[in-house]
């Protein structure tokens, strides 16, 4: 049978998102449909439920993530070598591991299965990412408010790569530049995000700010979401890195550049306020 931590590890991430920050212990049940089990009721334990840390804006819809957790359960559910007949799901939590258990109506245990720190830190959603995106999402929020009324103007845009100049075209004529990093891409259809330094290697000097930050090569603790190439999200949860970047890289603001074909939008940090020149 093929491992199962890949799914456990994307279970893992789902309840990061619908439980409370800080938890130690998640109590999970199901109700069976006839489209297989469906989330009924979610119970948490511990510090996250009396003092729960500060979560960031995910931008995450919390139904479309709790019908993916039942989908992912009833995925488990099926390849288990012996039927289970919910019961309950059971996530006890350390900082060291995280304990995944299957239970039966009368409360014995049905399977059972540990994430390592290591596999822990390879997830999506972790307390550190958490930290990070809460301590900057006020700050982009004012950088981003700022911009409005100039992103609201734009009917297009073009990029010239070579001069790291992203050009906004604007509804009443003419146009604002501004010099510009490209944090990544979102592809519609696919619900996948892709950092800009791993597909732009051809052009570095346009990525390079921004993965210094995302320093892949060095693979942050609990930080995966900046070092893995690419991943499946909502393209709201891309906003949220997005917008963090920019943070840190003390930028204006994102511009989100649709693409023509619709397949998708690219995000650019905008390193300075957009100006009527080519050299703002």
């Amino acid at each position: 049978m093929a491992s199962l931590t890949p799914l456990i590890q994307s279970l893992h991430d789902s309840v990061m998102v619908l439980a409370p920050g800080g938890w130690s212990a998640v109590e999970l049940r199901f109700t069976r449909t006839p489209r297989g089990l469906m989330l009924a009721e979610l119970e948490t334990r511990g510090t996250g439920t009396t003092a729960p840390r500060p979560k960031p804006e995910l931008h995450v819809d919390p139904r479309a993530e709790a019908q993916r957790l039942s989908e992912g359960v009833t995925e488990l559910a099926a390849s288990l070598p012996q039927p289970w007949e919910p019961g309950s799901v059971f996530v006890q939590r350390t900082p060291e591991f995280a304990d995944w258990k299957l239970l039966r109506a009368d409360r014995t245990q049905a399977w059972f299965t540990r994430l390592s720190r290591e596999q822990l830190d390879a997830l999506l959603m972790t307390d550190e990412l958490f930290a990070l995106l809460h301590g900057s999402e006020r700050a982009f929020h004012h950088l981003q408010l700022e911009l409005e009324a100039t992103l609201r103007r734009t009917v297009g845009f073009s990029f010239d790569g070579a001069a790291g100049l992203l050009e906004l075209q604007q509804a009443q004529g003419g146009s604002l530049w501004a010099p510009a990093q490209v944090i990544g891409q979102y592809f519609t259809d696919a619900f996948t995000w892709a950092w800009g330094w791993a597909y732009e290697k051809d052009r570095p000097a346009i990525v390079e700010r921004v993965q210094k930050i995302c320093a892949p090569e060095v693979m942050q603790q609990g930080l995966s979401a900046l070092w893995r190439p690419s991943f499946h999200c909502d393209e709201g949860f891309a906003w949220a890195i997005a917008g963090s970047i920019v943070v840190s890289l003390g930028a204006r603001g994102v511009y989100r550049a649709e693409l023509p074909d619709g397949g998708g939008v690219i995000f650019f940090a905008l390193t300075s306020a957009p100006a009527t020149s080519r050299t703002p």
